[in-house]
């Protein structure tokens, strides 16, 4: 979506060298983004507003469609397990007990043995590449899953799945935040978070497809490995030919495109790309609060969303509905999902700062909905069925923490790793978060409901602390700012030297 307001000439200031009698700034000249030599060798740019929207509709056009595609068939990828349960799994494959949990489990001990390689990696590897060698590993693993025989066999692919899937979601996030401004973000991050309500929808189609093939000695659920692992390697080539790196190597833009993309973010001070791995920035990470709060609030988030992803279709059965029944209605939990997640983006979208707002309602319908799902009697199976549907709003706040992370940490090292850290209690969260669901408790899953309770109540209001230190945090870096003789001397292009949030006196935080 494009930026509103009237046309307007921008002129970017007067190109010149930076002094070399300033030490400091040429070493921090020497170690900047990519987009600061970009700058240095192109003549000043003026654009209207109208040429912006122009260049945000080409970039839309061009990324919009492969990351929720991508994000789309990813999330059918890593839970068509849950629709291959309803089709006999279990049986076949003889898992009893927690056996079937922990197989949900293992994929996320492989996304967490991931989590330290991939903030490397995201770092040195141009991020459109990245994504497409993931993809083609991902397909190919998921592909040779449907050839399990045992418990330990299906353990071990879940397991390597995970670790193949594990840096798209990073990757997306920091893709965002290199091509658009901080307030186009949090509107871009949902509509390709938008795959995963996408994908629940799509997949109860085509499990209830898939569950009417019969093959002689080729049980019904081998068959959604081998088709969803044919489709991933078909995408991960599209993916290898069209998803761009950077603005600097776009090929659907033109030299003055190229500059006008990377002029309008100048006030992200993020910068767009570097492959220089700093060990300061790293310690900065692990040191950040704000880093550590992205870690434990995607653990409050993701905890009680595994019941959707990995026992949605389990619990829908458990109501009293039968297995082609179950099938079709898992859809409007992908319905709701992407209801909260484009309203929650519109909005952030209209009225900036309402990130963390966002958050709470996002998990008022979902309190509301698991306490229904755990209170009502078992013979009102319409009623738990529809409280059921309602918890999926909560998946609008996992966005907005993404975008709060993109946008109020600079500094590429750090943003790789916040990213990674972020995960890494993604998939902490979705590790734990089977175990409440215990066998023993089915269907009716009771320990797991009132997890769900506690989890989203936490998700719920955690921001409203979030919110009231970015101020405090906006406030103090302000005071500081008007009592240094910084005020007035900024330095040409210093949005792009890939300096920190906190090394940056006039960053300014997003709530």
């Amino acid at each position: 979506m494009a930026t509103t307001g009237e046309d307007r000439a921008v002129e970017m200031a007067p190109v010149s060298p930076i002094p070399s009698t300033n030490p400091k700034t040429a070493v921090l000249h020497d170690h900047g983004d990519a987009a600061l030599d970009f700058l240095e060798h192109h003549e000043a740019v003026a654009y209207t507003a109208e040429e912006e929207k122009g260049v945000i509709r080409k970039i839309d056009k061009v990324l919009m469609p492969l990351m929720i595609i991508s994000y789309t068939i990813q999330f059918m990828d890593k839970s068509v397990m849950a629709q291959a349960a309803v089709y006999d799994l279990l049986t076949d494959l003889k898992l009893v007990g927690q056996q079937y949990s922990w197989c949900s489990s293992i994929f996320y001990f492989g996304y967490l043995a991931f989590q330290p390689f991939a903030a490397r990696l995201l770092s040195y590897l141009p991020l459109g590449r990245f994504v497409a060698y993931t993809s083609l590993v991902w397909a190919i693993i998921l592909f040779c899953t449907a050839g399990a025989s045992n418990f330990q066999g299906l353990m071990a692919l879940r397991f390597f799945l995970g670790m193949s899937e594990a840096g798209i979601s990073p990757a997306y996030v920091l893709i965002t935040g290199t091509w658009y401004k901080k307030d186009e973000i949090p509107l871009r991050i949902t509509l390709w978070y938008c795959g995963n309500g996408f994908a629940i929808i799509l997949q109860s189609f085509i499990a209830y497809g898939v569950g009417h093939i019969h093959v002689n000695g080729v049980p019904v659920w081998r068959w959604f490995f081998i088709i969803f692992g044919l489709v991933g390697l078909v995408w991960a080539a599209v993916l290898w030919f069209f998803m761009p790196d950077t603005p600097l190597t776009a090929s659907f833009l033109n030299e003055r495109e190229k500059a006008i993309a990377i002029e309008r973010l100048r006030e992200n001070r993020t910068g767009i790309s570097n492959q220089e791995f700093k060990k300061d920035q790293l310690w900065e990470a692990l040191l950040d609060i704000k880093v550590w709060y992205g870690f434990f609030y995607s653990i409050a988030c993701v905890v009680p969303a595994t019941a959707v992803a990995n026992f949605g279709g389990l619990i829908i059965k458990g109501f009293g509905y039968g297995s082609f029944e179950t099938s079709l209605l898992n859809t409007p939990l992908g319905l709701t999902e992407n209801i909260g997640l484009i309203a929650s983006g519109l909005l952030t979208y209209y009225y900036p700062n309402t990130r963390c707002l966002v958050q709470f309602l996002c998990n008022v319908p979902a309190i509301i909905g698991s306490v229904l799902v755990y209170a009502l009697p078992a013979q009102n199976k319409v009623g738990r069925l529809i409280a059921f549907y309602c918890t999926n709003f909560t998946n609008g706040s996992l966005p907005m923490m993404f975008a709060l992370t993109t946008t109020n940490i600079a500094g590429h090292t750090k943003r790789a790793v916040a990213s990674a850290i972020l995960f890494v209690g993604y998939s902490i969260a979705f590790i734990i978060g089977p175990q409440f669901f215990l066998q023993s408790e089915a269907p009716g899953y009771a320990t797991g409901f009132k997890t769900m309770i506690v989890m989203f109540a936490i998700a719920a209001f955690a921001p409203g602390l979030y919110y009231l230190f970015m101020i405090w945090e906006n406030k103090r870096k302000a005071k500081k700012l008007a009592l240094s003789d910084d005020i007035n001397v900024p330095v040409e292009n210093e949005e792009f030297f890939d300096l920190t949030d906190k090394q940056q006196a006039r960053f300014v935080y997003s709530m």
